[in-house]
């Protein structure tokens, strides 16, 4: 009787889920949403939002998780990162998995651009 123990909850994990290990949590996009316009040809990808503490090898981390990396281009003091994919899809696809992600304790905002 009176065990302290009886009452503990243990939860194993961090959030809701535990499934794939992939960080992101955006759902996956139709390939045929993705090639609308002029959204097929970008490849450029803007992450604004940045923690004073994120570095590039975190962001480059992220990006090659998706896919291969032509160009990156951080900006701390702007607090923004610029990147550019060899593959559109990829570029569509970092941007549906990781806006409004948080690294750092920041949410980050990730849009395509015109490279």
């Amino acid at each position: 009787m009176g065990n302290p123990q009886q009452n503990r909850v243990v939860l194993s994990g961090r959030g809701r889920g535990r499934g794939g290990g992939q960080m992101g949590r955006g759902r996956p996009m139709s390939t045929r949403q993705s090639q609308r316009g002029a959204e097929s040809e970008r490849c450029t990808v803007s992450i604004e939002g940045l923690s004073s503490s994120t570095t590039d090898i975190q962001l480059k981390n992220l990006l090659r998780s998706i896919g291969p990396i032509e160009m990156f281009k951080m900006m701390p003091q702007h607090r923004k990162a610029i990147a550019t994919f060899s593959n559109p899809q990829h570029a569509a696809s970092f941007q549906m998995s990781f806006h409004r992600h948080m690294i750092d304790l920041s949410h980050i905002d990730v849009s395509l651009i015109d490279g």
